[in-house]
């Protein structure tokens, strides 16, 4: 009888964090679009973004919601380019022809900063994008003087494998605006060969601006990002 009623607390509580989505934000599938217009590659461009962690748990019963702020930026010209975690230099992206992939990624060696190359990069965008397309990446651990450790963070998601989905067009309203956005759905899995789901992703991307919102569903957690302003 306790666990009904926690669940009915439960289903009360996501109806609450997901009733006031707009029902009329249906997706439309596109025709097609360059996949390099929604990263959002701007020499000096700032992101900075609103990070809410709702936990849930239901042995006791609680919800616990956390902000935090996230500031990207984003450096580069060209076909190569780097995105920083505040002033830290963190994923190296290259440009080519049919795909952006990341090529390697930053992190402090001798306190100097150091970037490491992926000797299989992970496909993070396709140039030609058109509704239901799937492909599927690895990303190896982000490798620190402790060990490998799993980071999920901005558009990288090391020590996962992904497979990912262009869905088409979707109105979203952030406080930065309103965007014409193009979603994208991700799993996440904690091997190169796992079958096993660990987690869901949302992702929405504007033409010009880069990522606007981010939906991270995994267990307990739920983490939403979105963008708060941007600058050139």
């Amino acid at each position: 009888m306790r666990y009904f009623i926690y669940l009915l607390l439960l289903v009360s509580a996501f109806t609450l964090f997901t009733g006031c989505e707009d029902d009329d934000n249906a997706v439309i599938p596109p025709t097609s679009i360059d996949g390099k217009s929604l990263l959002g590659l701007v020499d000096g461009r700032s992101m900075f973004y609103l990070q809410t962690d709702t936990y849930i748990t239901l042995d006791p019963f609680t919800i616990t919601v956390t902000d935090t702020t996230l500031t990207v930026l984003i450096t580069g010209s060209g076909d190569d380019w780097i995105i920083h975690n505040n002033s830290n230099r963190l994923i190296n992206l290259k440009v080519g022809s049919n795909s952006i992939i990341q090529n390697g990624y930053w992190r402090k060696i001798n306190e100097h900063d150091s970037l490491i190359y992926i000797a299989v990069p992970p496909l993070l965008m396709e140039r030609s994008l058109s509704s239901n397309l799937i492909w599927d990446y690895y990303t190896p651990f982000y490798t620190t003087d402790e060990g490998p450790i799993l980071l999920p963070f901005y558009i990288a998601n090391f020590g996962f494998r992904v497979t990912k989905e262009y869905e088409g067009t979707e109105d979203i309203i952030t406080p930065a605006g309103e965007f014409k956005a193009h979603r994208f759905s991700l799993t996440l899995y904690t091997s190169a060969f796992g079958n096993d789901p660990v987690a869901e992703i949302i992702e929405y991307y504007a033409v010009d601006v880069g990522l606007i919102k981010q939906e991270l569903f995994n267990g307990a957690l739920n983490r939403t990002i979105i963008l708060a302003t941007y600058a050139d």
